[in-house]
């Protein structure tokens, strides 16, 4: 009866992923929610990947943009920051991909930010921002957004 509730204990504390198979390898290194738009973050050979997507019916504002800054180590990216992604369109195709690359003589940690605007069924945007630590961004097994 103890080995019963030993291995029921175990596939509670480590979760069925180990043993079906199944195991969601897209799953973020770091993952953060702000009113409403959701913050994937993974560590890639490269640099850093973030997918951005919506929750609650929140859209992201295409023309308002997506504002990338290094409040550090600046030079630690391949291009300049602050960079700005924006569409013609009203808001973007979800979810959305923006790959940083790191420059290849400097891999110091720095910490990066995210602005965005979130839009309601109603029309009205808010501002949303997000800053994260790159050493806090773990690689992930798979980069893919969505």
């Amino acid at each position: 009866m103890r080995a019963l509730y030993a291995a029921a204990a175990l596939l509670l504390a480590g979760g069925l992923a180990g043993f079906t198979g199944r195991e969601d390898v897209r799953a973020p290194a770091l993952h953060q929610v702000v009113d409403n738009v959701v913050f994937d973050l993974a560590a890639t050979p490269d640099g850093v990947t973030a997918c951005l997507n919506t929750s609650n019916g929140a859209k992201l504002s295409g023309q308002y943009g997506i504002e990338i800054t290094a409040f550090s180590a600046a030079d630690a990216w391949e291009e300049k920051l602050p960079k700005k992604v924006a569409v013609a369109e009203d808001y973007f195709h979800l979810p959305l991909r923006i790959d940083l690359k790191r420059s290849a003589a400097n891999t110091g940690a720095g910490q990066i930010h995210f602005e965005a605007a979130a839009c309601q069924a109603a029309g009205m945007c808010v501002p949303v921002e997000a800053s994260f630590n790159v050493d806090e961004v773990g690689s992930s097994r798979s980069t893919s957004c969505g």
